[in-house]
């Protein structure tokens, strides 16, 4: 059977600054999950678990109001949100564990979303996009394999949902902030992971492209829906 060669173009390659723009992304979330952790199992330290869970989420809001057309009544707007959470900082405090627990379900809602909706019909799964952005035109078996791996990722998030909340509710703070802050990212890695392996046996006569290769057109195409989104 003959071996198909696909090689990455030149759309899936990366700069230094967006390299070390990614590292420090994650040193970020790295630092805010720790610093969420802690707070869920430190006595008396749950005004520094809600500053840790609201200052991202208020700093990505204030880039996106500043970048916006309509930042002249989105900046004013964005200082009156800050206000209030400000006069509500006391009771937000007492319960800033629902606010952790809120934050992290929504990020796996959100990516189930992301990728589920692009497996209605009419529509180009998500890992296709991926697949296509470094490889260019799919055969039939790419494309079907695409389709079932994007199935797997939104089954994926949904069941890191589940357990997320199974957690919160039956289990003290402390399990709960473990498996949210501690587990969750080494999980997606796992799954990215083992879903490049397991490319190797489902797709036999398919040229491998890097894991890096893969990661480049996932940031690729994001920024393209970002763009267009705008």
């Amino acid at each position: 059977m003959q071996r198909i060669d696909l090689i990455p173009d030149a759309r899936t390659r990366i700069s230094l600054p967006r390299i070390l723009r990614g590292a420090g992304t994650v040193g970020v979330i790295a630092a805010c999950e720790i610093g969420t952790h802690y707070a869920a199992s430190t006595p008396r330290a749950q005004g520094f678990g809600l500053a840790v869970v609201v200052a991202p989420l208020l700093l990505i809001g204030l880039a996106a109001a500043a970048r916006a057309p309509q930042r002249a009544w989105l900046l004013p707007l964005w200082a009156c949100f800050c206000a209030a959470l400000w006069l509500a900082r006391e009771p937000l405090i007492r319960h800033f564990g629902w606010g952790a627990y809120l934050e992290q379900l929504s990020f796996n809602l959100i990516m189930a979303f992301v990728f589920g909706r692009t497996l209605a019909a009419g529509r180009q799964p998500l890992c296709s996009q991926f697949a296509t952005m470094v490889h260019g035109t799919l055969t039939p078996a790419v494309a079907h394999y695409t389709r079932q791996i994007t199935l797997a990722w939104t089954g994926f998030f949904l069941l890191v949902a589940s357990v997320s909340t199974l957690l919160f509710v039956t289990s003290p703070l402390v399990v709960w902030s473990t498996f949210a802050n501690y587990m969750t990212l080494p999980l997606v890695v796992v799954m990215f992971v083992g879903e490049h392996a397991w490319r190797r046996i489902a797709l036999p006569n398919v040229k491998r492209s890097s894991m890096l290769a893969a990661a480049r057109a996932y940031r690729h195409t994001m920024h393209g829906r970002a763009e267009r989104a705008q």
